[in-house]
């Protein structure tokens, strides 16, 4: 990286978030650091006041700050760059995309690696590169500038939008579909066969063939060690922009909706349906076959097993609307005081009861 804070503003503008430039527009930013730790020539997203004292006193080339701290900032020193944000972490998060991210290129392979197994029936485009010992089945399709690391397996008839990363062991299984721009971290099953079975008199097991398959829209990340069951006949879907976090499962039939958060730790039981930005923090649980709306937090490793209709936050297992959840906290450590108080008045009443 090697540009003018002018530059940068003219690339990005407004569609990055970035509202004004300020201070001197020559400077030259060559990196992008955190505030903790930065230098000469770097770009640094400053978050609070505090912060901000301790970025110049680093001497940093440019700095991205709120409005509200961008006059603060000019007054303080004149020979740095100042782009003004409305948003200082969605700047972080796409300057940082475009200026910063992992290059992926730098695996020092050929494009398509020699032990690389491509079914002929199979067109892999020229902007997109397969690691060591990636196998891709009879059918497949791959999208343009697509990265698939070491060990990755593609199924047959799978499809792959364009501009996704597959970490190192990860599976996309046959007939599923990921959309465009999408993060799939190393040791994610998608598409495993969901957890089916019907039981005789004799309570023997007998597996159902989970014959759907799992679609998941664009700009979605499923971080490591998940797995998203396929459906038994349809699909299980994920909607655009959702994110999960390492270590969560989702099982068959499972409906989630736009922009949804799954912290590590997540479990969703089987043919729930989850609506739009839905928040599940870590260890949250959902029973099978609950419907949940939109705009809904669980929170405190929540345990939802009936529907949820009311957007809100809730927590705890049985889940309780938040507040409510507060009070029987606060009931519940002084349970021990309760008990006792309980017993000294069961005896006053006794000894004048004569009992």
């Amino acid at each position: 990286m090697n540009k003018t804070v002018r530059k940068i503003f003219e690339e990005c503008g407004n569609d990055y978030g970035l509202l004004a430039l300020r201070g001197l527009e020559a400077a030259k930013v060559t990196a992008i650091a955190p505030y903790q730790d930065c230098e000469k020539g770097d770009l640094v997203f400053v978050p609070d006041l505090k912060a901000l004292h301790q970025v110049l006193e680093r001497g940093v080339s440019a700095i991205v700050v709120s409005e509200k701290l961008s006059g603060v900032a000019e007054e303080m020193s004149s020979d740095i760059g100042v782009l003004v944000s409305a948003n200082v972490g969605y700047s972080h998060a796409r300057l940082k995309q475009r200026y910063a991210d992992h290059d992926y290129t730098r695996a020092g392979w050929n494009r398509i690696h020699s032990t690389a197994v491509v079914h002929d029936s199979v067109k892999i485009p020229a902007s997109t590169s397969l690691g060591p010992n990636v196998v891709v089945e009879q059918g497949a399709r791959i999208g343009e500038d697509c990265h698939l690391m070491a060990n990755v397996v593609i199924e047959h008839d799978a499809i792959i939008g364009n501009s996704v990363r597959i970490h190192p062991g990860s599976i996309i299984g046959w007939e599923c579909e990921l959309g465009d721009n999408c993060l799939i971290l190393s040791n994610t099953v998608i598409g495993g066969e969901g957890f089916g079975y019907a039981q005789d008199q004799n309570f023997n097991h007998h597996r159902i063939p989970q014959t759907g398959n799992v679609v998941i829209g664009n700009k979605v990340t499923i971080g490591a060690n998940c797995t998203i069951d396929r459906g038994t006949y349809g699909s299980t879907t994920i909607g655009d922009g959702s994110i999960f976090d390492n270590i969560c499962h989702i099982a068959h039939n499972v409906t989630i909706g736009e922009n949804c958060i799954g912290l590590s730790g997540f479990l969703c039981a089987g043919s729930t349906v989850i609506g739009n930005r839905v928040v599940a923090s870590g260890g949250a649980m959902i029973k099978d076959h609950v419907n949940i709306c939109d705009d809904v937090y669980l929170m405190h490793r929540a345990g939802v097993v009936k529907d949820v209709k009311e957007p809100g936050m809730y927590a705890g297992g049985p889940i309780l609307p938040m507040k409510d959840y507060v009070i029987s906290n606060a009931i519940y450590a002084r349970l021990g005081d309760l008990r006792k108080k309980v017993n000294q008045l069961s005896k006053v009443v006794s000894e004048r009861l004569g009992v």
